[in-house]
């Protein structure tokens, strides 16, 4: 079962939607060769902790808190199995678990039973998770035992986002970034559509590398995933919050203009913040490079007609578009009506699916069965997705929701 934040798994029945090319910039697809996704990392990290995920759960997850036990986090979930967020699929994480010797993670007594246990039937969940709090108990600083039971764990529940992200703590406080950064890369194959995944992929870059054209691409790298999810606001806001660290204002006006494109919730905040944002900057400080030549050329244009330079009678030209000069404020209102355009297309479709959003009570993947009412819902979304004829979306929608009804 799965949701807006869950992968559709090779064995799903459906085909896998293609997937949106990648910036071009990066040069580099899922699963590709880690040098060419993200340089190597510089050798002391800067300084500052990553920032943190608007409504962030206890494990860097982006959801809420009471949804925290069922990735593999603490607190609990009424109605689900604590860190049920996985499926067999050893297909989907097996080719990328890294060739490791494990002669010397010896196990203790409890750890013998229970890898005895989860060897005899390699779906039972409790005993897996059992398995790897023995094994962070009394191997804490032991990365051999650590790596080897996430890797055995995630190559039968690879969709657990939250057990990702633990092991990417771990490698990174026993062995460094390069090693957190091949987690995170088996990661966003494993559930490439979560937003959670990406979120904490995006905050480890943000505290690791200093060149914004690298963190950028990653959160563009993301987004083309997970950018029209209705609550990837969380990875929004991400990006957001490292524009604004940076005061790269033009930067934050395009990523305010692309959110305003698609229907996810919290769209009037943003349409408010970009507001907001157009009405205590410049327009120069806001405007791209792009936009501020366009907008030069319009000046010296009009400039040209004032100097008696253009010839509105030439026998060449039909017409001439009438020209006037603009105020700053003008300049703005513009500037904001062809956004509110945007805006209120995404929010006239956002009103038409937001019922069925609202009626999943859990976004993410799970092992456990949905109930008759919620596999309903996601039915009839379908059929809605359907009629409207949007292609992107069905396919979308279609492998998001097919591990529902396995």
């Amino acid at each position: 079962m799965e949701n807006p934040d869950g992968q559709a798994g090779a064995d799903a029945g459906l085909p896998p939607p293609p997937p949106p090319p990648l910036d071009a910039a990066a040069g580099a697809g899922l699963g590709g060769d880690p040098a060419e996704v993200l340089p190597p990392p510089p050798p002391h990290l800067p300084g500052g902790a990553p920032h943190e995920v608007a409504a962030q759960g206890p494990d860097g997850s982006a959801y809420p808190a009471e949804h925290a036990a069922l990735n593999g986090t603490s607190g609990d979930a009424a109605g689900y199995q604590a860190a049920e967020n996985g499926a067999a699929a050893d297909e989907m994480a097996d080719p990328m678990v890294p060739e490791q010797s494990y002669e010397d993670a010896v196990g203790s007594a409890e750890e013998a039973r229970l890898w005895g246990i989860v060897t005899a039937d390699c779906l039972d969940f409790d005993a897996w998770t059992a398995l790897i709090e023995e094994t962070e108990r009394i191997a804490e600083s032991n990365i051999l035992k650590i790596r080897k039971v996430y890797d055995a764990f995630l190559a039968e529940f690879p969709l657990c986002f939250g057990y990702w992200k633990k092991y990417a703590d771990h490698e990174g406080r026993l062995d460094g970034v390069n090693k957190v950064f091949e987690v995170y890369e088996r990661a966003v194959l494993a559930v490439t559509y979560s937003v959670d995944i990406w979120c904490n992929y995006c905050q480890f870059a943000i505290s690791t590398y200093n060149d914004p054209d690298v963190i950028r691409r990653l959160f563009d790298r993301g987004l083309a995933y997970v950018g029209t999810d209705y609550r990837s606001n969380t990875l929004w806001d991400e990006y957001i919050k490292y524009e604004e660290s940076l005061q790269a204002w033009s930067h934050l006006a395009v990523v305010y203009t692309r959110i305003l494109e698609h229907p996810i919730q919290q769209l009037d905040r943003y349409f408010n913040c970009l507001k907001e944002l157009t009405a205590t900057r410049s327009l120069s400080e806001i405007l791209t490079a792009e936009e501020t030549s366009m907008y030069c050329l319009t000046v010296e244009n009009s400039a040209q007609v004032l100097d008696g330079e253009a010839h509105p009678n030439d026998v060449e030209k039909t017409a001439e578009p009438e020209v006037s000069s603009s105020t700053e404020a003008e300049d703005k209102a513009k500037y904001i009506s062809i956004r509110e355009e945007l805006y209120t297309k995404a929010k006239e479709y956002e009103f038409k699916i937001s019922s069925f959003e609202h009626a999943i009570r859990r976004p993410y993947f799970h092992v456990k069965p949905l109930d008759k009412p919620e596999l309903e819902n996601w039915h009839s979304y379908l059929d809605f997705i359907e009629k409207e004829e949007d292609i992107n979306k069905v396919c979308y929608c279609s492998s998001i929701s097919h591990h529902i009804f396995v």
